[in-house]
């Protein structure tokens, strides 16, 4: 069987797929979701069938979908991991569970993509939401710790209200000044996590204290 030469495998199905969804990606971002046309991302993506994006996704919904989808995998495996943690050291608090959900935010913004994928959910986060979603396994892990399984907590809740509202938004316009100057733009990355993480805890999580740090410690480790 002869080897696909580069240029075959430029045209693949599955390469403009994710042509497609990188420069939707990056026009989504900078533009604005409701800004761009069809038309602008199959040209941004280097292609010339006006049909492309209902051919791979189904339409301007579905595509926004797939973006949201990719990235929404790596942050709520980093969350599942550093809930892990949490539950392996004990000391589970509101606090610190806000901290597992924001701390995969932050680091998003070390990565162009990842400052591309806050500025859409900001945007997303002022979007009606549809009713009767089943919650993400994430959410309903969550829902477990807080001891609310079959219903709604303080942080379970997070991601669907007002937290994320304040999450996002206020790392979106992170995002834009970091790209702008660096990561020591304004107050500085780590000043600005710290006050996140603290206005999103009042938020979702009033009276539970001062949230812990960045690098917080497990149990043990505190003096």
């Amino acid at each position: 069987m002869p080897t696909p030469t580069p240029s075959a495998a430029a045209a693949s199905p599955a390469s403009t797929r994710e042509r497609l969804l990188a420069a939707a990606e990056t026009l989504f971002a900078e533009r604005g979701i409701d800004a761009v046309s069809l038309a602008e991302i199959t040209k941004a993506a280097g292609g010339h069938n006006t049909g492309a994006v209902h051919h791979h996704f189904g339409g301007r919904e579905e595509l926004l979908a797939a973006i949201v989808d990719e990235h929404r995998g790596h942050l709520d495996a980093r969350r599942e991991a550093l809930l892990d943690d949490l539950e392996s050291q004990g000391g589970v608090t509101p606090s610190r569970l806000v901290r597992s959900l924001v701390l995969p935010m932050i680091e998003l913004l070390d990565d162009p993509r990842g400052r591309a994928f806050l500025s859409i959910q900001a945007q997303r986060a002022l979007r009606p939401r549809p009713a009767g979603r089943t919650p993400r396994p994430v959410v309903q892990r969550l829902l477990r710790i807080e001891g609310h399984p079959g219903g709604r907590a303080p942080v379970g809740g997070f991601l669907a209200d007002l937290g994320e509202l304040t999450a996002v938004s206020a790392l979106a316009q992170r995002a834009r000044l970091e790209a702008e100057q660096g990561r020591d733009a304004g107050i500085g990355r780590d000043e600005f996590s710290r006050q996140l993480l603290a206005a999103v805890t009042r938020v979702v999580a009033p009276g539970d204290g001062p949230p812990p740090d960045l690098d917080d410690p497990a149990p043990e480790d505190r003096p």
